[in-house]
């Protein structure tokens, strides 16, 4: 078993402490075995972590590494090339300082495979394999003229939406990503801004639909997460017992206090909203998505006071798509638009590893946890944009390995 100790760090622990200087935090193996001064006393390796900070390794609930056109969907790539986009998605997430990723929706459970088996190295992945819509829904990609699907999945390789309706479908289509390898079941449960034929308010699936997939998902002891941009639509999801709101972009007291009363997370997703308004053509935005877009835009801040205003559990996610996916750190300064740099950054360690039922793995820097750390060249406390910039992310380890050292600091002992 190989140890390393990271030495003469800042440490910020996430664990509501504040950040400590000249600390000293030993591993073993994949785990975190010392916190202190002089912790840790014959490692294998030596980190150097003098003037940088240290931190548990970022995390985002929201991700779609497999949709990599523009628009949004796995595009008319050739396979080969699919593959190769999908990997350096992948790899290039760990390097920008996510060591655990909840894909939700469009990466086969496959891809999270080959990272747990180090055939490829990129995050912790727990994937939701293909989302579940109905006829005319979010996932429906169909322009209204047309009557076939575009390109189906590859079991193994791509995982596009499953159009089902009923109880009897939906059941059958989440066990079926159950089957695949998916760690939990992702639903729409409203409309969506990219959609070609939904309203933005349109409210999907029934009460009975979802409660199916719900049953489906416990059977197998997870959870559902649902696309939810209204109130109405929350409030719907909620009924049925889902867990994971995504969005939530414009919410009302009432839908927040049942978030609440439920035991659920909401998982704030700006990165995507601002990347699209800043360049909607890159996305080729419709005069009608723009518009959807701008309406999401005018609400949110609220959504996300009101969320604050009566505890909501907020998850992180950054929602990006297309074939480049970088900086998704950017995700933390936006939300920091509207909470401090200590409540963004909280919500992508402790609250997302709460939302995956991780919390006594990752999140924070403790003995006995994961040793998933990343070193920062400043104090993201203070400028929290520096961890949208994946040069200032100097050192990345996932499970006691060393995947990322720009400068150099590693040593033998």
């Amino acid at each position: 078993m190989t140890s390393l100790v990271i030495r003469n760090a800042e440490l910020l622990d996430c664990t509501g402490a504040d950040p400590a200087t000249g600390m000293d935090v030993a591993v073993s193996g994949p785990s975190i075995s010392g916190i202190g001064r002089g912790a840790g006393s014959t490692p294998d390796q030596v980190i150097d972590g003098t003037g940088l900070t240290l931190m548990p390794g970022l995390t985002d609930a929201h991700v779609h590494m497999g949709l990599v056109s523009a628009a949004g969907g796995i595009g008319d790539l050739p396979w080969i090339d699919y593959v190769f986009t999908v990997r350096r998605i992948i790899e290039n997430t760990l390097q920008e300082g996510f060591t655990t990723v909840r894909d939700a929706g469009g990466l086969d459970p496959h891809w999270a495979r080959l990272v747990e088996r180090g055939s490829v190295y990129g995050p912790r992945i727990l994937p939701s394999g293909s989302v579940l819509s109905q006829t005319g829904g979010h996932g429906d990609l169909r322009p209204a003229h047309h009557l076939e699907h575009p390109r189906g999945s590859i079991p193994g390789l791509s995982a596009t939406p499953e159009i089902v309706d009923g109880v009897d479908e939906v059941r059958r289509a989440a066990r079926e990503q159950l089957r695949k390898g998916a760690t939990q079941i992702k639903v729409f449960s409203s409309g969506g801004v990219l959609s070609p034929t939904d309203p933005f308010d349109s409210l999907q699936f029934s009460y009975e639909e979802l409660r199916a997939a719900v049953e489906a998902a416990a059977d197998w002891h997870t959870y559902v997460l649902a696309h939810c941009h209204t109130s109405d639509a929350i409030r719907r999801a909620l009924s049925a017992g889902i867990r994971s709101i995504e969005h939530a972009s414009i919410l009302d007291e009432d839908a927040a206090r049942r978030i609440v009363e439920s035991d659920a997370f909401a998982v704030v997703t700006l990165a995507v909203k601002y990347d699209l308004l800043e360049n909607p053509e890159v996305a080729g935005l419709t005069p009608s998505q723009l518009t959807k877009l701008q309406a999401v835009e005018t609400e949110v801040g609220r959504s996300i006071e009101i969320m604050e205003e009566t505890g909501v559990k907020v998850g992180s996610g950054s929602d990006i798509v297309g074939p480049l996916q970088d900086r998704r750190g950017r995700e933390l300064a936006n939300k920091a638009r509207f909470m401090s740099p200590a409540e963004s950054i909280a919500t992508a360690t402790t609250g997302n590893a709460e939302l995956f039922h991780l919390q006594d793995r990752i999140g924070t820097v403790e003995v006995g946890k994961q040793a998933d750390l990343i070193l920062v060249e400043g104090r993201p406390l203070d400028e929290i944009e520096i961890l949208a910039d994946p040069d200032r992310i100097v050192g990345v380890i996932k499970g006691g390995r060393v995947h990322k050292d720009t400068q150099g600091r590693t040593s033998p002992a």
